[in-house]
Formats: C-alpha cells, sequence, structure tokens
C-alpha cells in the first residue's frame, strides 16, 4: 500500500535551535583563527627562546642587538689579541699565556667571586661590567651601589683620559666611591656611572651594559669609551661566565640523579601509548541504527528527551519540536496542505477560532520562551490552541458551522 501522506508543513524562517552541523559550521572560522594565532605564538617563543639561548648578553660573537661583537671586530682590526672565555679556568690560563693582558669580566648569575681575585692577580687591568653587590664587596669595600640613572647620556666630568676623549656616555647603573677611587660620568648626589679602582691591578667597574652592546654602542661617546677601556694592551680576554663555573660540589639536579635510561623509557612508552590510541581508535567506526530489543513507551520516550532538553537548557529546540506537531495537526484538522507555510497555518487558525492573527503567529512561530516557566506557559497555549482547532471542526476534518 502506497504511503500517501504528504511532508510537515515548513515553518517560517529558520528553525531556532541551530543543529550541531550549523554550528560547526560557524566556528570553523574562528578554530581555523585560533589555531593559526597559537601556532604564531609558538613559533614567536622558539625564535626568542632559541635567540636568547644562543646569545646571551654581552657575547663577544653575537652580532645581535645585545651582543658585543661589534667592539670585539674593532679592536682585532687595531691589532689587539681577543680571546674568549666561557668559565674562570679558561681565562685564567689565557692570561697567564699572556702578559699584561686586559681582563673584561661580565658579571652574571653564573661569575663566583671567590675565583674572581686569583684572575685580577694575573691580569694587567680589569674592566668590570655590570657587577652584582657580592661582587663589589669582594673587589673593594670602598665600591658600594648607588642605584639606577635611567639610561640617560652623561658628560664624563673627570680627569680621567678615556673618558675624557668619550666626552659623553650611557649611564644605566651607578655606584658611590670612597677613598682613593676615581669616578666619572656623575649623575648628581655624589653617584658616578663608572668608577676605578686603584692598586697593582686597577679595577674600572661600568654599570652600563649599553656602552658594550652592538645595539647602542653607537650613541653618544659609548664606542669611544670601550674601545678606550678594551685597548688599554695588546691582548684582551673577555671572559663571560658560564655553568662550568658553577661550584663541582654543589647539590646534584634531578637531571644529573636520573638514570641515563628513565628519559628514553618514558618516550618509548609515550610512543607505545600513542600507537595504541591509534590502533584502537580505528576499531570503532561510525554508530550504527539498530532496532531496540524492548518495545519502549513513546510517554517514556519524550519524557525522557524532555530531561536531556531540561538539563541542557534547550528551551528552544523542545519549542520547535512542540509548534511543529502542532502546526502539523493544525494543518490536517484545517485541510491545508503538509507543505503550507506556518504563517497561512496561523492565519487559518485566527480565522477559525477569531483570535488575533497575532497572539496566533506569537504562539506558532515568533515567541521565544526566556525560562522554564516561558516553556511551560508556551506548551500550555499551543495545547490550548490545538483543542479550540479539534473543538471547532468534526471528526472527518471538516470546519462546523
Amino acid at each position: 500500500m502506497t504511503d500517501t501522506r504528504e511532508a510537515p508543513p515548513s515553518v517560517d524562517g529558520d528553525v531556532l535551535t541551530p543543529s550541531i552541523r550549523t554550528r560547526a559550521k560557524r566556528s570553523v572560522f574562528w578554530v581555523v583563527l585560533t589555531g593559526f594565532g597559537l601556532l604564531v605564538v609558538a613559533a614567536v617563543y622558539l625564535l626568542r627562546g632559541s635567540s636568547d639561548a644562543g646569545a646571551p648578553p654581552l657575547d663577544p660573537t653575537s652580532p645581535t642587538p645585545e651582543g658585543s661583537k661589534a667592539v670585539v671586530e674593532v679592536l682585532r682590526s687595531e691589532g689587539v689579541d681577543v680571546v674568549t672565555a666561557d668559565s674562570a679556568a679558561d681565562a685564567l690560563t689565557s692570561l697567564e699565556d699572556g702578559s699584561g693582558s686586559t681582563l673584561v669580566v661580565v658579571d652574571n648569575e653564573y661569575l663566583d667571586a671567590s675565583r674572581l681575585a686569583s684572575l685580577v692577580a694575573e691580569a694587567g687591568t680589569v674592566v668590570l661590567i655590570d657587577p652584582t653587590f657580592a661582587t663589589l664587596r669582594a673587589v673593594s669595600s670602598d665600591v658600594r651601589s648607588g642605584g639606577a640613572a635611567g639610561g640617560e647620556a652623561v658628560d664624563a666630568a673627570c680627569d680621567e683620559p678615556t673618558a675624557e676623549r668619550a666626552g659623553r656616555a650611557t649611564v644605566e647603573n651607578t655606584y658611590r666611591i670612597d677613598g682613593d677611587v676615581a669616578g666619572c660620568f656623575p649623575v648628581g648626589d655624589g653617584r658616578y656611572g663608572v668608577v676605578t679602582v686603584p692598586g697593582d691591578t686597577p679595577i674600572t667597574i661600568v654599570g652600563s651594559t649599553s656602552v658594550f652592546e652592538n645595539g647602542t654602542i653607537t650613541e653618544s661617546g659609548n664606542a669611544a669609551l670601550a674601545l678606550g677601556l678594551l685597548g688599554t694592551s695588546d691582548s684582551l680576554v673577555w671572559y663571560l661566565p658560564s655553568l662550568a663555573d658553577v661550584e663541582a660540589d654543589a647539590p646534584p639536579t634531578i637531571g644529573e640523579l636520573t638514570p641515563g635510561w628513565v628519559v628514553p623509557t618514558m618516550v618509548l612508552l609515550l610512543a607505545a601509548t600513542i600507537a595504541a590510541g591509534f590502533w584502537r581508535g580505528r576499531r570503532f567506526g561510525p554508530l550504527v541504527v539498530e532496532p531496540l530489543p524492548v518495545t519502549v513507551r513513546a510517554g517514556e520516550t519524550m519524557e525522557g528527551r524532555a530531561r536531556l532538553y531540561q538539563r541542557s537548557s534547550a528551551r528552544l529546540r523542545a519549542v520547535d519540536a512542540l509548534r511543529i506537531g502542532t502546526i502539523d495537526r493544525i494543518a490536517s484538522r484545517l485541510d491545508l496542505s503538509r507543505h503550507a507555510d506556518a504563517g497561512v497555518v496561523a492565519a487559518a487558525a485566527a480565522a477559525l477560532t477569531g483570535r488575533d492573527l497575532r497572539d496566533v503567529r506569537a504562539i506558532l512561530v515568533d515567541a521565544i520562551p526566556r525560562g522554564d516557566a516561558d516553556l511551560v506557559a508556551l506548551s500550555d497555549a499551543l495545547s490550548l490552541l490545538e483543542t479550540q482547532i479539534h473543538t471547532l471542526t468534526d471528526p472527518t476534518g471538516r470546519q462546523t458551522r
């Protein structure tokens, strides 16, 4: 027997609740944009991380703005033999091989102040760049930290020949001095940007890294000051402390205590877990619709769906389901085509019941529930409208007059 039932009437406009596929299509752009942004952030982070790891500040071999390759190359072109050292042992060996060499010490977290005295004893002159409090105490009790100066260019204002030739230089950190210590580039209140501690091995303390950095060495008289301080002898040892200077008797790190087989084993287990996930994942294909082995009453199905809607607050989807069913049944009662527009069904229902068209259309199409109470009220209104239609039509589907 051929099924002559027609399709349900179309609702005016799109269904209020978007489907999962519609939501996925709308979110594709934002997903792609977010993924691209994450890739850009990761790339920038990796590039910056690799740049920082490979080029520490004042690295004499680094061409980056924070490196010091420019001043080193100029010194070499003027005949100065520049040797780089990344440990106190290497620096001491280079100083012992030379005679009256200039020692440049870049103070960082790896510098051991207790080893500095042995290096100073072997050098002809020492240039100490931006030392820490501990290093200052180890060098001289007549030099104290004076705080930051803001990185402005300051006049030399002293009789030291190198400072006079430079004229002006950038001052970042300052020092207060006592005794025979000489100061240049004053910033007021007894603070100086460059100080010199006299002795068998004179030590010049420079509080500004900008004087030696590639990116700022050309500003003011930074270049003249750097070349004047570092070019006083035919040989220069540039000492940039590193992990090699960490005390050997320091407590071992977790990495040092971890056996060598642990990391490869963890990597292997992780790879096996990922492979197992892909392997087991392939066994689950698309969902298959199968008939249930028992009969489920329509009321139970309706109640279960209603509870799902309630838990997810899917009021729009619930009211869409109610309206579609109501419009379908009203259209059948009024002998309208199943393809009739919801507006046509609303007009026919309003004409039959004598109710205002706007009220009927609001019930069937326009009203949007804002809460559970509104949803219940709209459901009651749909039921009442359908009951009125049934009352005004006879069982054969024709209208009663």
